[in-house]
């Protein structure tokens, strides 16, 4: 009844902020966001207890009766077949609206992505999945689900990534952890051989999930998947670069700073080895 209670004033709150300070934000829909971000905890946004809270490898996947957090059977550190699939999570949240020399962190972003594609490897499966892509409905409460597989990890994938980068804006939360856990859970189930994620993000999680944590536990039960976290325009902020950081050491991946587009390249394309020099801030085991 509490939580009811709290919402309803909350609710109240928020459509008398909508009207009497009409200054706020682009629309309607990022000023109920910006400001309910702002004064509303991840969790009551999201209506339910933190599902990263407790322990993980419990969850199962209940179409599939696949266990998530264990290595498939069919998996071996010398599988026959070379590719990698690669998995890319980009960060569409409100944040990525804000502007680095000039242009948008979102925009930078997709840049970036575009260019990277013309030159992948051959040896490369990808895919493409964003979070914060939405902005949750009214008051932002699905907001920390907003995840979706935009295109599916497979071979020669570049003019699909490439047309759905040209529809993303950054308007949501940052649900990392459940990001994460949809592309192990559902992303890689039928994909054979070494898996990678390489995940972009400009802060931390929002939705009241640690990705280090996820990432710890996580590495318990797999060994077939490593994440590389490119950290975009975070040099300010010490707890998102320490929880990114070991989201990335804790699967043997790597993480990477980039605080303009330059860097950002630089990152990316280490991290999907287009060039075999190692440039840029890395920081590894």
């Amino acid at each position: 009844m509490k939580k009811i209670f709290l919402l309803i004033s909350i609710f109240s709150l928020v459509f008398l902020f909508l009207y009497l300070t009409p200054i706020f934000g682009k629309s309607s829909a990022q000023k109920t966001l910006q400001f309910c971000q702002a004064i509303i905890p991840a969790e009551i946004m999201s209506f339910t207890k933190n599902p990263f809270s407790n322990k993980y490898h419990n969850v199962k996947n209940t179409e599939t009766n696949f266990n998530i957090y264990n290595t498939p059977d069919d998996y071996s550190p010398k599988d026959v077949d070379q590719r990698e699939n690669v998995l890319v999570i980009l960060d569409c949240s409100y944040s990525m609206d804000d502007k680095v020399r000039g242009n948008r962190k979102i925009d930078i972003a997709r840049d970036v992505i575009n260019d990277v594609l013309g030159q992948l490897p051959k040896n490369i499966n990808m895919g493409f999945r964003v979070y914060g892509q939405a902005d949750g409905g009214l008051f932002g409460i699905d907001g920390c689900k907003a995840t979706e597989l935009l295109v599916p990890i497979g071979h020669k994938t570049q003019n699909a990534i490439s047309a759905q980068l040209k529809n993303l804006d950054a308007v949501g939360w940052t649900p990392i952890c459940y990001s994460l856990d949809q592309a192990i859970n559902n992303d890689f189930i039928s994909v054979r051989g070494r898996k990678r994620i390489i995940l972009v993000s400009d802060g931390m999680d929002t939705c009241g999930g640690n990705p280090c944590d996820f990432a710890i536990d996580l590495m318990k039960r797999r060994t077939d998947v490593t994440i590389d976290v490119i950290g975009f325009d975070i040099s300010s902020e010490p707890e998102a670069i320490s929880q990114l950081k070991c989201t990335a050491l804790a699967t043997h991946g790597k993480f990477y700073t980039a605080n303009n587009s330059a860097e950002f390249t630089k990152s990316l394309k280490n991290s999907l080895n287009v060039k075999k020099e190692v440039e840029g801030k890395i920081f590894s085991k």
